[in-house]
């Protein structure tokens, strides 16, 4: 188990939509519908690495089961920016860029490969949060290195890879204080920006879970952490946004067997 801290909230936020996706909709034209350009991207696979990292997280639910989630990532327009695990170019771009990638919407698109999707807001201010991501992963305009001193993104993408090829030994990460590094990554660029995404729980072990969380439950908490706000720091809000559930049930179940 890993220590959780739980929301005193009597019932979710009300500001959180679900907005269910229509049969075959794919996941940049739900985006579309419900006009999402910012915020916090959740994405929820359905391949075996996905389904691994989905369970990995019951440890950040009270009821134990699978999260609906396995990915996090910075919205802007029709990319995103995030770490995901798959590989993708030259294997030396992983240390140059601190495993920080521009991902497509359209490489995510399948609703049969990513079933779950959400997009939340805890701040109007765009811009901050983007200028913070040039701090992780460098800005290749400028020529400037990305500084992982700050976050050390590929460290966390070892033991990962360990436990979703299930090399060895490799346990549950979470277990041992090793976030997710698509949601560390998050995490850590809102918190330059002076906003916690995960009240409730160690920000070493985050997770797309433990975010979904604070969205859902914690809307007191950032009532009142808007309240305290400075100058210096992006505005905080109770958190807003639209999520679809396609999987329920975490399922290993892409890519579509043949019938």
């Amino acid at each position: 188990m890993i220590p959780i801290r739980q929301s005193n909230a009597d019932k979710a936020n009300s500001k959180l939509e679900e907005v269910k996706a229509e049969p075959n909709e794919t996941n940049s034209a739900w985006l579309k519908r419900v006009g999402a350009k910012d915020g916090v991207l959740l994405l929820g696979g359905a391949s075996i690495s996905h389904f691994r990292i989905r369970v990995a997280q019951s440890h950040a639910r009270a009821d134990m089961k699978p999260s609906s989630w396995s990915l996090a990532g910075i919205l802007y327009e029709s990319s995103f920016l995030s770490v995901p695990l798959e590989l993708r170019g030259d294997a030396s771009d992983i240390a140059l860029d601190n495993g920080i990638q521009n991902c497509s919407i359209s490489d995510y698109d399948d609703p049969d490969r990513f079933p779950n999707i959400a997009v939340l807001r805890f701040t109007r201010d765009t811009d901050k949060i983007l200028t913070n991501c040039e701090l992780l992963g460098g800005n290749k305009a400028t020529k400037k290195p990305a500084q992982r001193n700050i976050l050390d993104l590929p460290a966390l993408m070892i033991p990962w890879l360990s436990f979703v090829w299930i090399c060895g030994r490799a346990s549950n990460p979470l277990t041992d204080g090793l976030g997710l590094p698509s949601a560390a990554f998050v995490e850590t660029v809102y918190g330059i920006a002076g906003i916690e995404l995960t009240p409730g729980l160690s920000s070493a072990t985050s997770c797309p879970e433990a975010i979904w969380q604070a969205a859902k439950y914690w809307q007191q908490f950032y009532k009142e952490a808007a309240k305290t706000g400075n100058k210096r720091n992006a505005t905080q809000q109770i958190p807003t946004g639209q999520y679809a559930v396609r999987q329920k049930a975490a399922a290993a179940d892409w890519p579509k067997e043949d019938k």
